[in-house]
């Protein structure tokens, strides 16, 4: 139980995962298509075409933060031969799925 509120059962949980390099923003999990950050009515920051999947077990997940991992954008430097050289954020969201 979390709160009294949703258990294990009802909750879904889903992931997302966005790299920034170089000024521009690709979605690591689709494609590393190019995202837009917006900002909506209320003055918070949306990732404008940012897709989530859904991960069903322990072994969905981490198999999606791997991909993630393995899509980011590396380069050699002098001290790394595969350096990554973007920011990458990962977003965990836990959904009711009986409000859905």
């Amino acid at each position: 139980e979390f709160g009294g509120c949703c258990s294990c059962d009802n909750t879904t949980i889903s992931i997302a995962i966005f790299e920034i390099y170089g000024g521009r923003i690709q979605d690591l999990l689709n494609r590393r298509n190019r995202l837009k950050v917006l900002e909506d009515g209320r003055g918070e920051v949306v990732i404008a075409g940012l897709e989530e999947f859904e991960a069903s077990t322990p072994e969905d997940f981490l198999a999606l933060i791997e991909a993630g991992q393995n899509n980011r954008t590396t380069h050699a430097t002098e001290a790394n031969d595969e350096s990554s050289r973007s920011h990458s954020i990962c977003q965990v969201l836990f959904r009711d799925s009986e409000s859905r």
